[in-house]
């Protein structure tokens, strides 16, 4: 320390130090206790040596005047405690008794740890030189004591950086940074480069989350977009809506439980579960499934894919109302630059036909809907201990048997050809990217949120149009895929939810 920290130590050292005066003889205490007040500090006393041991572990004291000789608990035990005690042995004690000759019980004291001796006959001044010499040394000794301390926390924070696994304000650095000397410089210097390391990897990882859902949207999409216009070609051979609705999902419920059992996660149920299964069965496996096979009977399959896009409005609205997720200006501004790309893609096909055909059109616009109230019951109610293949294997399998004894009942059962043709090959063809869509939604949903997933509408629209072309022979303009590109846009900002998460920045600081 320079010269005037050690000006300052000194001066603190006398300014507002309390003492703890420690003598079973009243008459003693008294006369020390007014000696100590008369020099400018305050002032406590003990009658015993226990009730100083009690009074030092409950009070802040900056200095002892500790008797020696008292009954029970004497000055040496008190030395003792004092030495084994680590929040008390910085203390310094001055031992006043009358052993003016016994040398050697002097020297036990200051082996205990005593600082100093003064007799019961002392002068004021020289209890003042020897007080103020065991509080500067005490004063300087808590300043290193500090200053140490404040190292050891610096150092511990760059640990912490040095680990990758960090935010900044979770380093501590706040109150040494804001002291005037160098460690607070330093602390200061190192929080802002935290700070700034942290943002810039958030960043990053935002950029690739938001690629990577991006990505899933669009799988999501062009796997979906299948489904109408396969579901065409299934009704142009003969299918009915029931029975294939038992077909397909059948068969995606023998695809995904293969998979789970090949990877050793075939699920146990509680009850909690199976009722999640079950609605979730219901709702997906048997409304949205059989709304798609008579809507696609009725409806072209693009246009199908159009209806499709007002799930992304859906799902935002129900997930803003509930505050599952955030509605913010950005995610909006999205939603609606996403909704003029589809009616930019609605004007390529603005011959709506007759009003039989409206009616179906309005039947139609349940898919949206059942695709947004699924999206959010698998966003808060999904049971994230299940194997995702065996969660969409249970869910179909559960609403194949669902779906049976109607079908039976009504005589729609649809019995496949024992040998393998165009039907039976669509079927399973349309089992497996029945099953495949959904895991993908799954893995999105549980990534990116429900309203990002919502943004696979737009992929579907796109997908659903171009598969309409390629397996229907349905047009597509130049003006679509303009309108292909705004859609993009809008999903982009439409940016994934933010994931309560712990950042792992992969580098380090030697």
């Amino acid at each position: 320390m320079d010269d005037q920290a050690v000006v300052q130590a000194a001066a603190g050292a006398v300014a507002g130090a309390k003492i703890l005066v420690v003598d079973d003889n009243a008459l003693s205490r008294k006369k020390i206790r007014m000696a100590v007040q008369n020099l400018g500090y305050e002032a406590d006393v003990a009658e015993n040596g226990a009730i100083a041991l009690s009074m030092l572990r409950t009070e802040p004291y900056d200095a002892l005047l500790l008797d020696i000789m008292m009954p029970e608990v004497d000055g040496f035990d008190v030395l003792g405690a004092l030495k084994d005690d680590d929040a008390l042995r910085h203390i310094p004690v001055i031992v006043i008794s009358a052993l003016d000759d016994e040398t050697e019980s002097l020297v036990r004291a200051i082996e205990l740890g005593a600082e100093d001796f003064l007799p019961k006959t002392f002068n004021p001044t020289i209890l003042r030189a020897r007080l103020e010499a065991g509080l500067t040394k005490k004063r300087f000794r808590d300043q290193e004591l500090e200053y140490f301390g404040r190292i050891k926390r610096l150092t511990a924070a760059a640990s912490v950086l040095e680990s990758g696994r960090f935010k900044p304000e979770s380093l501590g650095l706040d109150d040494l940074a804001a002291h005037d000397d160098p460690i607070g410089h330093l602390a200061s210097m190192f929080r802002g480069m935290a700070a700034e390391i942290y943002e810039r990897e958030l960043k990053l990882k935002k950029a690739i989350h938001t690629l990577q859902g991006s990505f899933l949207v669009l799988a999501v999409g062009v796997v979906w977009g299948l489904t109408p216009a396969l579901s065409r070609m299934a009704s142009g051979l003969g299918s009915n809506p029931l029975g294939l609705a038992i077909w397909v999902n059948a068969i995606a419920a023998v695809f995904c439980f293969s998979i789970a059992a090949y990877r050793g996660k075939l699920p146990r149920l509680g009850r909690r579960e199976f009722l999640f299964f079950l609605s979730w069965a219901f709702l997906a496996g048997i409304l949205q499934r059989m709304t798609t096979f008579v809507a696609t009977e009725h409806v072209e399959a693009s246009m199908l894919s159009l209806i499709v896009t007002l799930q992304g409005f859906m799902t935002f609205g129900f997930a803003a109302v509930t505050r599952m997720e955030r509605a913010s200006p950005r995610r909006m501004i999205g939603l609606l630059v996403g909704l003029v790309g589809v009616g930019m893609v609605l004007l390529t096909k603005s011959d709506l036909s007759s009003g039989g055909e409206g009616i179906w059109l309005v039947f139609a616009m349940l898919l949206p809907l059942l695709f947004a109230i699924e999206s959010l019951v698998l966003a808060g109610k999904r049971p994230e201990h299940i194997d995702i293949f065996a969660s969409v294997g249970l869910m179909m399998g559960i609403s194949a048997a669902l779906l049976f004894p109607f079908a039976y009942w009504n005589g729609d059962l649809m019995p496949l050809g024992t040998q393998i043709g165009r039907l039976e090959l669509l079927v399973v063809f349309m089992g497996i990217v029945g099953s495949s869509s959904l895991l993908l939604a799954f893995h999105l949903i549980a990534t990116a949120g429900a309203v990002f997933y919502s943004q696979s509408a737009y992929a579907m629209t796109i997908a659903g149009v171009v598969w309409g072309m390629l397996l229907l022979n349905e047009e597509l303009s130049v003006f679509a895929w303009v309108a292909f590109g705004v859609i993009i846009i809008g999903m982009y900002l439409v940016e994934p939810k933010s994931k309560n998460e712990e950042l792992v920045i992969q580098r380090t600081f030697r």
